[in-house]
């Protein structure tokens, strides 16, 4: 694409162009930046042309919905995942790893909503299922919610360096995820697309969620792997472990090794994919330990930036990169650590 540091998560698709051609901010094109040439190096559909020919407009601008609550159950206090019927498409485009949507209760304005990934994806059912954390007054409208909640997406940008991980994929091989707390919720949406062509281990740190959670949706997850591929009869394995113990943190270290080391001949055994969906602490300390570890192996993260409007024209999720480029976090999918 046209950037060596990054790319548009949203470049080439059915939401391309987006808000950022109409202010001259839009990542990939030079002309819609407001040069008078051409140098983006997109290899598809000329964005420039598409919002020419399409009268200056924007396409397919991501709406607000209701969407029916289909089931609720609370696992803990503060832990609710939400089932929610969005229509077959709307689910079909969730079940991209790493997709996200905004999500407020019907009566608040519209600055209650906030981003939340999503763990599951139905399409047959065209249903979604969310876990939300109880934390603060947003999410706490959420108690008195009734029959429906609004909602707006599918985003893609949960997970930095899917692109690399998904490119991996194709050629099967081993995947790590390892999660702590809510992280567990893409992980579960990511484990299901890893599945399909490999094996897939987890290391879980179970704060702040609970054994039912996991236990449930690992269940539902090795069902519909064994649905939809032959392959994935090897289910892989779970480990559970506290990151905020030095000595269990030492012990995912020693579980990584093992991994990096096996003797299979093929060399099948070894994680070439693995996933931190963590605080950015434990990335920064788990994600170290990885590179040493296994070098080769394609990395990507929980996207944790503070996602305000999802399409990049707040700068609330704006990052500057050490060469003082400013960048959205919420549209810009990374091409190198930064």
């Amino acid at each position: 694409m046209g950037h060596s540091t990054y790319d548009c998560i949203d470049a080439g698709t059915e939401n391309c162009p987006c808000y950022l051609a109409l202010t001259g901010d839009c990542l990939t094109c030079s002309r819609l930046q407001g040069k008078d040439y051409c140098d983006c190096m997109w290899k598809g559909v000329c964005i420039y042309n598409e919002f020419q020919q399409a009268g200056e407009r924007i396409n397919n601008p991501r709406k607000d919905f209701k969407a029916k609550i289909t089931a609720r159950k609370f696992y803990l206090d503060d832990l609710v995942v939400f089932v929610l019927k969005v229509g077959k498409g709307f689910a079909l485009k969730a079940t991209r790893p790493g997709s996200c949507v905004f999500l407020r209760a019907p009566d608040e304005p519209d600055f209650y909503q906030f981003p939340v990934s999503v763990m599951w994806a139905d399409p047959d059912r065209g249903e979604i299922h969310l876990a939300v954390k109880i934390l603060s007054a947003k999410t706490k409208t959420l108690y008195e919610t009734g029959t429906h909640l609004v909602v707006r997406g599918v985003y893609r940008n949960g997970i930095q360096g899917i692109r690399e991980i998904r490119r991996k994929f194709r050629s099967g091989g081993s995947s790590l995820l390892i999660s702590k707390g809510i992280g567990f919720a893409p992980a579960v949406l990511l484990a299901r697309t890893l599945r399909e062509r490999g094996r897939v281990d987890f290391i879980i740190d179970k704060s702040k969620i609970c054994d039912e959670l996991i236990s449930d949706y690992l269940e539902l997850l090795s069902r519909s792997s064994k649905e939809e591929s032959e392959q994935s009869s090897h289910r892989g394995t779970v480990h559970y472990l506290s990151f905020s113990e030095p000595k269990q943190l030492l012990e995912l270290e020693e579980l990584i090794e093992t991994k990096k080391i096996s003797k299979e001949s093929d060399g099948s055994n070894r994680y070439d994919k693995v996933a931190i969906l963590a605080s950015d602490y434990y990335q920064k300390v788990i994600g170290e330990k990885i590179r040493r570890i296994l070098p080769e192996a394609a990395l990507g993260f929980s996207n944790n930036a503070r996602l305000c409007c999802g399409e990049g024209i707040c700068g609330a999720c704006t990052k500057v990169t050490e060469a003082g480029e400013t960048i959205r976090l919420c549209k810009c999918s990374f091409n190198e650590n930064i």
